[in-house]
């Protein structure tokens, strides 16, 4: 199962951007759906269109508001956009089925391997 990951609002758009140019399907929230949704509306989309949710909202932290979609939490939010991509890589390489992630993969521990 390829990963799709849909890249929360609180996040660059240039996160989606560099892991679309690293061949994944990644998509900023703001391209598809309205800024400023709601979190249930992302977690519905996000159910629906098969996505992993990258974010830094500790919203997405709450079971009840996740349901069955993997969230992929960072909150360190001085990373750049690189160190992001970099830690997201890591993750899809160490678990290389989107459906085998657990219900929260905190980004913050997920180092390169020669880090």
């Amino acid at each position: 199962m390829t990963y799709r990951i849909l890249v929360d609002e609180n996040t660059s758009p240039r996160v989606a951007a560099s892991l679309s140019d690293e061949g994944r399907d990644a998509t900023h929230i703001t391209t598809a759906l309205d800024p400023g949704v709601s979190d249930q509306e992302i977690i519905d989309y996000a159910a629906a269109q098969g996505y992993a949710v990258l974010t830094h909202d500790d919203d997405f932290l709450r079971p009840k508001h996740t349901g069955a979609v993997p969230i992929l939490y960072y909150s360190d939010d001085t990373l750049g956009v690189d160190d992001l991509v970099v830690r997201v890589e890591t993750v899809i390489e160490c678990v290389p089925s989107q459906a085998d992630l657990p219900p929260v993969t905190f980004l913050d521990s997920w180092q390169p391997p020669d880090a």
